[in-house]
């Protein structure tokens, strides 16, 4: 009787272990922002651009995990840096300045991390360059709320990544020297 009352108790923990170890978070899709839109076509003015490649620099995780619950997934099927380069090529339509023959603009993630804890952040650096131009860094650390419990602060953590990146690339596109990257 012992025997089956221990068995009985080390499945039900196995099977919390099993329900709570490993989940992953999903962030809403993208949307492109409206001022960097205007800053976009303000800065190009009739130029324009592509978006080649926004890969992550050596020692860059592209799969950071969030306390116990897994990695955070921005979006399914997609990695952080396909999710970056997506959103860059989303502003750059709308701003009407993509064009796959245009002057190729390549990212390089340089730093991608985030806190889940209070002050909670995702903090992200890329540089940026093309062939017309040595190209230069930019840097954000986006705040956010957070939570007590991991679910609720992986899906912060998550739900935090869309806007940190409009956040990224209002830097990349508002810096003086992205018109330079066209060619311009």
């Amino acid at each position: 009787m012992k025997q089956c009352k221990f068995a009985l108790v080390a499945a039900i923990c196995a099977t919390g272990v099993l329900l709570t170890g490993c989940e992953t978070t999903n962030s809403i899709p993208y949307k492109a922002s409206a001022s960097n839109v205007i800053a976009i076509q303000q800065s190009l003015q009739s130029k324009k651009v592509s978006v080649s490649d926004v890969g992550m620099a050596p020692g860059v995780d592209e799969s950071p995990l969030c306390r116990l619950m897994g990695p955070v997934k921005v979006a399914p099927g997609k990695t952080l840096s396909q999710y970056i380069k997506d959103a860059f090529q989303e502003e750059l339509l709308m701003a009407q300045a993509y064009d796959v023959k245009g002057a190729p603009i390549q990212g390089r993630i340089e730093e991608l991390s985030f806190s889940s804890v209070s002050p909670a952040y995702w903090q992200i650096t890329m540089a940026v360059q093309s062939p017309a131009d040595k190209g230069y860094k930019v840097s954000v650390k986006y705040p956010f709320d957070t939570s007590f419990t991991a679910m609720g602060a992986c899906k912060n953590v998550a739900d935090a990544f869309g806007p940190a990146v409009q956040e990224l690339l209002k830097q990349v596109v508002t810096n003086p020297q992205f018109p330079k990257l066209s060619g311009k």
